[in-house]
């Protein structure tokens, strides 16, 4: 998928109406955020306490955003993500599980 996708009005209708979808499922616990394609909105730090402009070490892959659900299993949240428009646009889904921590109190 192309930086400029998702520019076309029913596209973007497509994907609020998905996002709609997921968030009246009651599964989402984070409705996450966008993540601008350039290097210029980011940075990485490395052990060795070098930095380097940028977020993303291959411009072949890149992140437009992220949401968090809840999922009993893998196979249930592929179930949730297979419907995304992202798909029809050319993109792909990358699914983690997270392992959250405690809060202190």
């Amino acid at each position: 998928m192309k930086p400029e996708a998702f520019t076309d009005p029913k596209e973007i209708e497509s994907r609020l109406s998905w996002l709609e979808k997921i968030k009246n499922s009651g599964t989402v616990v984070d409705l996450g955020g966008t993540l601008p394609p350039t290097p210029l909105m980011g940075a990485t730090i490395f052990a060795d306490g070098s930095i380097i402009s940028g977020a993303f070490k291959e411009v072949s892959h890149f992140l437009t955003g992220y949401l968090v659900l809840q999922a009993e299993s893998l196979e249930n949240a592929l179930e949730l993500a297979k419907d995304n428009p992202i798909l029809v646009a050319g993109g792909s889904i990358e699914l983690r599980e997270i392992i959250t921590r405690i809060k202190e109190s």
